[in-house]
C-alpha cells in the first residue's frame, strides 16, 4: 500500500469516528423502529407502544436485531447502562464493517482506473462522500447491506490460496448482506449471473459459494426462530408482503423520481451527470460485473411505485468508479474529447462538488441524524425524574400521536408519553397526575404563548436550537422550522 493512500484511510477513519459520535440517532424510522425497537422488545424494556406490525406478521429479517441484543447484553454485562452509549457502540460496529468494506473493494478497483489523478478522485469520494460517511456509521439495514455485498464483491476477486475458503465466505457475505436488507438480493442476483456466465468459474467452486449462501440464510431461520418464538420464513413474508400483496406500491411516486433526486440530492454539480453516467457506463462495459449486478438493482427500483432515495444506497460506492471508468473509456474512444478545455471544465465541476461536499460533511459529523434522539440524549434523559410525565402536541402534523418520541429502546426511565389536542388539555393532566412532575413538548415555536394564554405557568428548560441561531430569522424561517422545545410545567 502506498504511503499516500495509509493517510486517505488514516484520516477517513477519524471522520468517521467523530461521525459515529456526534451521529446519534436515526436517518430514517425504519432503522430505529424495526432494529432497535425489535431488539428493546426483546431485551424486555417497557414498550409504551404495541411494536410494528412487520413484528407481528413476521416480514423483517432478526439478524440486526440479535446483534443489537447481543451488543446490549455484553454492554449491561460490564456496567453501561445507557442506551446512547449502546448505539454509539453499534454505530462503531457499523463503522467496522463499512470501513473494512471500502478498504477491501477499493484494493479491488483500483486496479481498474489507469490514471493516478482519477484513482485520487476514486479514493476522496468513496471515502470522503458525505452521503457514504453519514451512511457507513449508520446502523441501518441499507448500510449494512452495503457494505457486506460490497465486502463480498470485493473478496469474490482477491487472490487467495485457498479458493474454497474464499468462495465460501463469499458466500456467506452475501447471504448476511441479503438478510440485513432483502432487495440486496438484487444486487446478489445480477453479480450471481455475471458469476455464472462470465467469471468462468468451475462447478465446484460455485456450489461452494452457493452453499456459504445458504448456510448464511438458514442462520438467519434460526435467529428469526429465536427472535419471532416460532418458525418464519421472514424473507418469504415480505416477499408475500411487499410483492404479491402490493404493499410495496402504497406510495406511488413518478418514474424519474430516482433520476432527479440523484442529480440534486448527493453532491451537486457533479451529480447532475449521475444518471447518464450510469447508463454510459453500461454501454461502455457490458461484460463488467458492476454492470450486471447494477441493472436489475436500478430497473427493479424504477419500475415499482413505492421509492425512496435509501433504497438505492447500495450503488453508490459503485459510482466514483463508474465515473473514472466511463471517463477514461470515452477520452479514449474518442480523442477529441482530449483537450485542455474539458479539462479544465471537468476541474471546475470537481472543485465546486468538492467544496460542497466539505461543507456537507461538516454538518454531517457535527449535527445528530435524529432530533428526536438528540432530545432524549441531551434533555429528557438528564433533566427528567423518574416520577415525571411527558406531554406532547405536534401542531406540525408529523403524522404520529405524540410527535415521534416513542423510542423506547431510549426511554431508560420508562417516563409516559401522552399525547395532547392542545395546550388546553394540560390543566385536566395537571388534576390528573397531582403527584407526577409534568413536562410539555413541542416541536413548533412559539408555544409558549399558547401556553400563558391559557393560565399555565412554565420554564422552557431545553430547547433543539440555541437562543442565538433563532434571532437570525431570515425570512422568518423559524416559524416553519421543526425546533423541538420542552417546558416544565409548575402547578
Amino acid at each position: 500500500m502506498r504511503i499516500s493512500e495509509k493517510y486517505w484511510f488514516i484520516f477517513a477513519f477519524l471522520i468517521y469516528l467523530i461521525a459515529a459520535w456526534f451521529s446519534v440517532g436515526h436517518y430514517h424510522d425504519d432503522e430505529y423502529y424495526q432494529i432497535l425497537d425489535f431488539a428493546a422488545y426483546k431485551l424486555g424494556f417497557e414498550m409504551q407502544h404495541t411494536v410494528m406490525w412487520e413484528y407481528k406478521e413476521g416480514v423483517r429479517s432478526g439478524l440486526q436485531p440479535f446483534i443489537a441484543y447481543v451488543v446490549v447484553k455484553g454492554l449491561t454485562l460490564i456496567d453501561v447502562t445507557s442506551p446512547f452509549i449502546w448505539a454509539f457502540y453499534l454505530r462503531l460496529l457499523s463503522l467496522a464493517i463499512s470501513f473494512i468494506s471500502i478498504f477491501a473493494f477499493f484494493q479491488v478497483v483500483k486496479k481498474e482506473i489507469n490514471f493516478e489523478e482519477n484513482l485520487t478522485w476514486v479514493i476522496f469520494f468513496l471515502l470522503f462522500s458525505w452521503i457514504l460517511v453519514f451512511l457507513n456509521v449508520r446502523f441501518s439495514s441499507e448500510g449494512w447491506a452495503t457494505s457486506l455485498f460490497l465486502f463480498a464483491y470485493a473478496l469474490y476477486f482477491f487472490q487467495t490460496q485457498s479458493k474454497i475458503r474464499k468462495y465460501f465466505f463469499v458466500g456467506v457475505l452475501l447471504g448476511f448482506a441479503f438478510l440485513s436488507r432483502y432487495q440486496i438480493g438484487l444486487l446478489i442476483f445480477g453479480f450471481g449471473l455475471w458469476v455464472l456466465f462470465r467469471g468462468n468459474e468451475k462447478f465446484s467452486r460455485l456450489c461452494v459459494l452457493m452453499s456459504g449462501l445458504i448456510f448464511a440464510i438458514l442462520i438467519g431461520v434460526l435467529i428469526d426462530y429465536w427472535f419471532y418464538g416460532k418458525l418464519v420464513f421472514s424473507f418469504w413474508n415480505y416477499f408475500e408482503w411487499h410483492i404479491i400483496k402490493g404493499a410495496i406500491d402504497n406510495l406511488i411516486q413518478p418514474w424519474w423520481f430516482y433520476v432527479y433526486y440523484s442529480m440534486v440530492q448527493l453532491i451537486p454539480p457533479i451529480t447532475l451527470f449521475v444518471p447518464l453516467i450510469i447508463i454510459a457506463f453500461w454501454a461502455l462495459f457490458p461484460r463488467h460485473s458492476i454492470t450486471w449486478a447494477t441493472i436489475p438493482f436500478i430497473a427493479f427500483h424504477h419500475y415499482f411505485g413505492h421509492k425512496e432515495m435509501r433504497y438505492l444506497f447500495p450503488v453508490i460506492p459503485f459510482l466514483p468508479v463508474m465515473f473514472a471508468m466511463t471517463i477514461e473509456e470515452l477520452v479514449k474512444r474518442f480523442k477529441c474529447l482530449d483537450t485542455d478545455i474539458l479539462k479544465h471544465i471537468c476541474l471546475s465541476i470537481i472543485y465546486i462538488s468538492l467544496f460542497i461536499n466539505i461543507i456537507l460533511v461538516l454538518l454531517t459529523i457535527t449535527l445528530p441524524a435524529s432530533k428526536e434522539v438528540a432530545h432524549w440524549q441531551n434533555c429528557f434523559s438528564k433533566k427528567f425524574p423518574s416520577d415525571s410525565v411527558l406531554l406532547t402536541y405536534d401542531p406540525d402534523g408529523s403524522g404520529s400521536t405524540t410527535g415521534e418520541l416513542e423510542l423506547d429502546f431510549y426511554n431508560v426511565n420508562n417516563i409516559p408519553i401522552i399525547s395532547i389536542s392542545s395546550e388546553a388539555e394540560i390543566i385536566k393532566k395537571i388534576i390528573e397526575f397531582p403527584s407526577k412532575k409534568l413536562f410539555y413538548a413541542a416541536r413548533k415555536k412559539g408555544r409558549a404563548a399558547e401556553l400563558a394564554s391559557n393560565g399555565i405557568s412554565s420554564k422552557l428548560i431545553c430547547q433543539a436550537l440555541p437562543e442565538w441561531i433563532l434571532k437570525i430569522n431570515i425570512n422568518n424561517w423559524t416559524s416553519r422550522a421543526s425546533i423541538w422545545q420542552v417546558w416544565e410545567i409548575a402547578k
